[in-house]
């Protein structure tokens, strides 16, 4: 009997977190791909999205990923991006439903009421 480990078998290629490619209706074939996210991370985005987490570390990470791919640093602008601004962002990449109140949008009435987040 052997006393070697067995190997572990390689994962199939789409079980690796190859990235994460956006679609745009808009775009015809265009494909942004977000450097440094994977697709876990992106669906963890999406699940925050919807649960109003905008807070987590992890939304400004793909959000400084998207931004970096279409040219622009958030951080050099004195101004800073907002509460407001990610919401926006969330929503314009659909990762909320479209006419259906959710948890963001409670983020969103609570920072127009003066309340916090």
């Amino acid at each position: 009997m052997s006393r070697h480990k067995p190997r572990r078998a390689r994962r199939r290629q789409r079980e690796r977190d190859a990235g994460v490619f956006l679609k745009f209706d808009n775009a015809g074939d265009a494909r942004v791909r977000l450097e440094g996210i994977t697709r876990r991370e992106y669906e963890r985005v999406q699940t925050l999205a919807r649960a109003g987490d905008i807070h987590d570390p992890l939304i400004m990470k793909f959000i400084r990923a998207f931004a970096r791919q279409v040219g622009h640093d958030i951080d050099a602008h004195p101004e800073g991006w907002t509460d407001a601004a990610t919401i926006e962002f969330l929503r314009w990449l659909e990762f909320v439903p479209e006419g259906e109140w959710t948890a963001l949008d409670d983020v969103e009435f609570a920072s127009l009421a003066g309340g916090g987040s």
